[in-house]
């Protein structure tokens, strides 16, 4: 297959795999902080990924904070784009399942993180354009706080200036490049 054939395949494959599993990361978040269902934002992750969970729930039952069918959903997916970029470049390795398991928790874990590093960056940037309520700010205010909350115990405002979004989102980068 030539080159440029393969590029588009392999953006194609990328970018609509990605999509989906960052909208189902967020359904996984939104459920694990208890965000407002009646939040429109919460409501479109929602509609977006229900047809599919509330299928899969049947058979995979929530466990406590967990919506093990979204998780579940979501480790299949990122195991199913990692096999169809392989065939795409004819190069399914000799390295077995077991390796192609182990990428797919890292980039699960590494979608997660980066769903909790996008909300907090957009809620920082948010705080400085539009300061106080708003659907959106209210959820990733809700989707933030699970990282934010120990950094802030942690680390004072400096003269009035929260600083805590900023070395959250160097952490969270520092441990997705580890990963």
């Amino acid at each position: 297959m030539p080159a440029t054939l393969n590029e588009a395949g392999l953006f194609l494959i990328t970018i609509l795999f990605d999509l989906y599993l960052f909208v189902l990361s967020a359904r996984l978040l939104l459920f694990w902080v208890k965000a407002d269902y009646f939040n429109p934002i919460t409501h479109f992750v929602i509609r977006l990924t229900d047809p599919i969970i509330t299928k899969l729930r049947r058979v995979l039952p929530n466990h406590r904070n967990l919506e093990t069918s979204t998780l579940i959903l979501i480790l299949f997916l990122e195991l199913s784009k990692l096999l169809l970029i392989s065939l795409l470049f004819d190069a399914i390795p000799d390295i077995g399942m077991t390796a192609f398991v182990f990428l797919t928790l890292t980039n699960t874990l590494k979608l997660i993180l980066g769903t909790f590093f996008y909300a907090i960056l957009f809620h920082a940037i948010l705080s400085w354009i539009q300061p106080g309520y708003s659907p959106i700010s209210q959820i990733l205010s809700q989707l933030s706080a699970p990282i934010l909350r120990p950094l802030q115990r942690a680390i004072p405002p400096v003269a009035g200036f929260d600083l805590t979004p900023l070395f959250a989102l160097i952490l969270l980068q520092f441990i997705m490049i580890l990963l």
